[in-house]
């Protein structure tokens, strides 16, 4: 399970409770997963982040383009990236079924970004709005 720490604050509210959303949902998984029930959760999940993506990454992408982040480019490529990665699962499940090996990549994928990408590249966008006094 994966605490929510401060330290993951970006310093952008609506995207901190935007990524606090997304530890609750990962969390939920995993237990899930604890549990042995990982596949019967898992197009719950998918679900969540097909919906997840769409409103997190125009908050984020919005941000970025009104106050000119200059890693605009990188990070909206790390968003489609992940969104791909997603939707390959989710077409994966369709034609195969819940396996534990799609169970455990969509695990591995879920903590992989949140560690990754929250604590590395977005972490870079409230440094650059605090540097700049934008927050």
């Amino acid at each position: 399970m994966i605490s929510w720490r401060e330290t993951y604050n970006i310093g952008v509210d609506e995207v901190d409770q935007q990524h606090q959303e997304l530890v609750v949902k990962l969390n939920e998984f995993l237990d899930a997963c604890i549990q042995q029930k990982g596949k019967d959760k898992i197009m719950e999940t998918l679900a969540f982040l097909r919906d997840y993506t769409v409103e997190h990454f125009r908050s984020e992408e919005e941000i970025m383009l009104k106050y000119n982040y200059p890693e605009y480019a990188e990070h909206k490529k790390d968003h489609d990236d992940f969104v791909a990665s997603v939707l390959e699962l989710e077409a994966s499940i369709q034609n195969q079924g819940a396996t534990v090996v799609t169970t455990l990549k969509l695990n591995r994928t879920l903590t992989d970004w949140l560690l990754s990408h929250i604590s590395k590249s977005d972490m870079k966008i409230g440094q650059f709005l605090r540097i700049n006094n934008i927050v």
